[in-house]
């Protein structure tokens, strides 16, 4: 019965998704039905989602797709957020001449990531990639200004390489499992074709989520692109590909002796990389870009523990569970702050500058994103770290030093950020509207209330 009433709702998101253009095109472009119909399908994810962490995972489509504890975790952080991106923008997007498609998207989004997280089978990953990609594609060229063509043309690039990785990786795979489908190992054997399919399957994930030496567009995009679209983008399409390269991981890559090497040098540079940037730069945009490389790092380093770490050891469950709460620490955070720099102003030099003198509950809400991304106990960004720093002890101690060191870093451009918006600023500055206050005032209330329980993933992971 679950599984009928996840699946229901989950079209439900998909119904509202084709709707809004249908109604778009019969003249009611303008009607607050598209609003109304964006809730509806994000609502509907949201729900299907809690449905699948209280059923401790589900099985689709005869095993195709598959849901467990670690995804749905995964899912209700990008139902979440997304509901704290439509609750900011609201009928803000009708300005744009397209706002049609925002709305419409948003959902679409969604529903692409409920099936590339759980994709089982090598054609559910490709075409929940396809999907999931070309829908943020056109979302970052959405708002129209010449930046945002500029970085959409750029995504798009970077896109079609990715994509002719992820099809090299999947047709190594199929002709190595001798043509099943099914997301499984690759070791062992012809070892040449499984080299392959990891460095393809790597690659094209880096590009995605911005692994080091992949990552050298995701500045321009991230940090060019209208807050609003990049919101979507890097806070919430991005989990569903975090969600399978850990699969991939996990199920296809476990017993290659040479996954584990790759994945502590991409850790290590990119942690390392992301930091550093980040400190050159007063763009909250561009600094949030930036970090989102930084935290990648973490992530990677805690895949590195996935890939030679017991299944279902302490270990191995402590990893997972911090690759799940970093991620949605990440996105509870980046999606309001985000949105933020498309309300209030890029610069903290700029218009930021002061912004606890003219909005105090805005400003105490970003000081709390800004602190769970550096790893401030007892918000949740603390526990994602440390659990995905503790099983790093039994490992590498250098690889743990070395994300130490670099959480260490970041502290000093998050700190530069609190700064900059509690000083005075002497120059005109711009309000903030309530439907952005709002969603950096939920973003950072459940930041603290889901650090509160954290801990008690690990029993669930």
């Amino acid at each position: 019965m679950a599984v009928l009433l996840v699946e229901v709702l989950v079209y439900t998101t998909l119904a509202s998704s084709l709707a809004i253009p249908l109604l778009a095109a019969t003249g009611y472009h303008r009607s607050r039905a598209i609003l109304a119909l964006s809730w509806l399908g994000v609502l509907s994810f949201l729900l299907a989602s809690l449905l699948v962490f209280a059923s401790n995972g589900v099985e689709l489509y005869s095993g195709l797709v598959r849901h467990d504890a670690f995804t749905s975790i995964i899912l209700l952080g990008a139902g979440f957020s997304a509901c704290l991106a439509l609750l900011a923008v609201g009928y803000d997007g009708y300005r744009w001449s397209s706002h049609p498609a925002f709305y419409s998207l948003l959902p679409l989004v969604l529903f692409g990531t409920f099936y590339l997280a759980g994709a089982n089978n090598v054609l559910v990953v490709i075409a929940s990639w396809l999907l999931v990609s070309v829908a943020s594609y056109v979302l970052v060229a959405l708002p129209g200004d010449s930046d945002s063509r500029m970085a959409s043309i750029k995504y798009i690039y970077i896109g079609m390489v990715a994509t002719l990785l992820i099809a090299i990786w999947a047709s190594v795979h199929v002709s190595r499992v001798d043509g099943l489908l099914e997301v499984g190992m690759l070791s062992g054997g012809n070892q040449p074709l499984a080299l392959l399919a990891l460095v393809a399957s790597i690659s094209a994930f880096g590009f995605k989520v911005g692994i080091v030496p992949f990552h050298w567009w995701l500045p321009s995009v991230y940090g060019r692109a209208d807050g609003r679209v990049i919101a979507v983008v890097a806070g919430i399409a991005k989990l569903g590909f975090i969600a399978i390269i850990v699969r991939l991981i996990t199920q296809s890559f476990s017993d290659l002796g040479y996954t584990s090497k790759l994945l502590a040098v991409l850790a290590v540079t990119t942690m390392t990389y992301g930091n550093i940037a980040a400190l050159t730069t007063t763009d909250l945009q561009r600094l949030l870009a930036y970090s989102s490389i930084a935290h990648i790092g973490y992530i990677t380093a805690a895949a590195y523990v996935l890939s030679i770490a017991e299944p279902g050891s302490l270990a191995y469950r402590m990893a997972l569970a911090g690759i799940a709460l970093q991620s949605i620490a990440y996105t509870i955070a980046k999606t309001p702050l985000f949105l933020l720099t498309s309300e209030a102003g890029r610069s903290l030099e700029g218009e930021l500058r002061g912004l606890l003198a003219r909005d105090r509950q805005a400003s105490i809400s970003v000081a709390v994103l800004l602190a769970s991304l550096l790893g401030i106990p007892p918000l949740l960004g603390f526990w994602g770290k440390l659990y995905m720093f503790l099983p790093l002890a039994s490992y590498s101690i250098a690889i743990l030093a070395i994300a130490l060191v670099n959480s260490g870093v970041s502290s000093a451009y998050y700190v530069r950020a609190l700064r900059d918006i509690v000083t005075p600023s002497e120059g005109a500055v711009r309000g903030i509207r309530e439907g952005y206050r709002t969603a950096l005032t939920i973003g950072a209330v459940m930041t603290v209330i889901l650090g509160l329980i954290a801990p008690l993933v690990l029993s669930v992971i």
